[in-house]
């Protein structure tokens, strides 16, 4: 397996509880996506890499239907029962891999939250942006959410530690390559006699590299955002959006 399946099918729910207790910065982020996609009554909304339906569930409420798409399935069925708990019925969520996207022009729009993309190598990245093209309606638009990587380089860390809420405690090595824009990280995790490291690879492009390899993939009108707030991008935005429309 690689590191992807290693982390998401093993301690990411741990790591994750809680953003995922926080509502009030789902329903903030949720706003931002409406707002920055400008999301209708009538549309049909993709999130790709939708972890648990967070998002998801909170822009079905603005949207005619929302469909969220994942490869891990324990993530997939708790989504599902959060759906039927708060009885939201326009929504599907579906385990996939997002490397094997296969809709065609289905979609007034698409978004990919919470550093969800940058997981491959360059070629599979690329052909992941092609395939989201693929699967917007004319007009369509797609937002991508991710770490601003200058602001990340001014506050790096090659060192760090947290404790989580089963009493884990988490080990982080981080470097950043700048000749192949990837960060190579080392996460130790230690449970009473146990621990066990998955080291994980992700691609952290520039936000001009985004902007450019977006029109690549034949996005138009392609704009960067500050996230979740708006606005316009600085050197102290951490967290940023791309967007494009499909021509």
């Amino acid at each position: 397996m690689g590191w992807v399946e290693d982390l998401f099918d093993g301690p990411y729910d741990s790591e994750y509880e809680e953003t995922l207790a926080d509502t009030e910065r789902t329903a903030r982020e949720a706003e931002f996506i409406i707002r920055e996609l400008d999301l209708k009554e009538t549309d049909r909304v993709l999130d790709l890499a939708c972890g648990h339906g967070r998002h998801a569930l909170e822009v079905a409420k603005h949207v005619a239907e929302m469909v969220g798409y994942d490869r891990t399935k324990r993530f997939i069925e708790y989504a599902k029962k959060w759906a039927a708990d708060r009885r939201v019925t326009n929504v599907q969520f579906v385990v996939g891999d997002m490397r094997e996207l296969t809709f065609n022009a289905e979609f007034d729009a698409a978004y990919n939250y919470f550093t969800s993309w940058g997981y491959y190598d360059d070629e599979t990245n690329f052909d992941i942006l092609k395939r989201i093209h693929r699967a917007l309606k004319s007009g369509g638009r797609f937002l991508l959410e991710f770490i601003a990587r200058d602001a990340l380089m001014r506050r790096f860390k090659t060192r760090d530690w947290s404790k989580l809420n089963d009493g884990t405690i988490v080990l982080y090595e981080h470097s950043f390559d700048f000749e192949t824009g990837r960060q190579h990280s080392w996460r130790t995790y230690k449970k009473e006699s146990e621990a066990r490291v998955i080291k994980i690879d992700l691609r952290i492009p520039a936000p001009e590299e985004l902007l450019r390899l977006f029109r690549e993939a034949g996005f138009a009108d392609t704009r960067l955002v500050q996230a979740p707030n708006g606005g316009k991008v600085t050197m102290n935005s951490f967290r940023i959006v791309v967007i494009g429309t499909k021509p």
